[in-house]
């Protein structure tokens, strides 16, 4: 195999790392929606929700919960935190998809736009190796998972009648959510 050869494979083995992290991310906005959707009041809100990027539906979502009266000051504490962390994540993810591929000093980069405001430059610049993708792809699963938890477990408080009769539903056995800071 020739250098092209091998170019192309570690090219073709980045663009499937991309692939399963821009997966993952969909899936971190699915859950999201979902979480909304479950907090919404009537179809209005629910359609309120559908096609939105993640920064108006994390907006959405908690504000759906802010006037859940099954809620209480933690878990929208918790809520809260993990859509911050979560817009991080997306925002990470937006690095590499909204931008082109080039090199910098040798190393291949991600490299798009960003309001100078932002980010000094203008421009966001992030390594593009399998290693930066696999771990964004571990975050952004991670992110998925805190929020599954969090919407089952709010799920668990509106509707605790309907949570024993499904089928299968495991028993919420991740810590607590910390109390809010005063």
């Amino acid at each position: 195999m020739d250098d092209n050869e091998a170019t192309e494979a570690d090219r073709t083995s980045l663009e499937a790392a991309l692939g399963r992290m821009v997966y993952m991310a969909a899936t971190v906005e699915m859950v999201v929606e979902v979480t909304g959707s479950l907090m919404a009041v009537g179809e209005a809100e629910t359609e309120a929700l559908m096609g939105n990027t993640i920064g108006p539906l994390a907006k959405l979502t908690l504000r759906y919960a802010e006037r859940a009266s099954h809620l209480d000051a933690t878990m929208l504490a918790a809520l809260e935190s993990i859509l911050a962390d979560v817009k991080v994540g997306m925002d990470n993810r937006n690095a590499y998809v909204h931008g082109s591929w080039g090199t910098i000093d040798g190393a291949l980069v991600a490299m798009n736009s960003k309001g100078f405001t932002k980010v000094p430059g203008g421009f966001r610049i992030k390594p593009l190796s399998m290693q930066h993708l696999d771990q964004l792809t571990a975050e952004l699963e991670e992110l998925r998972e805190r929020m599954l938890v969090w919407c089952n477990r709010s799920f668990d408080l509106q509707r605790p009648d309907l949570v024993a009769k499904i089928e299968g539903l495991e028993p919420d056995d991740a810590p607590p959510y910390p109390a809010p800071a005063v």
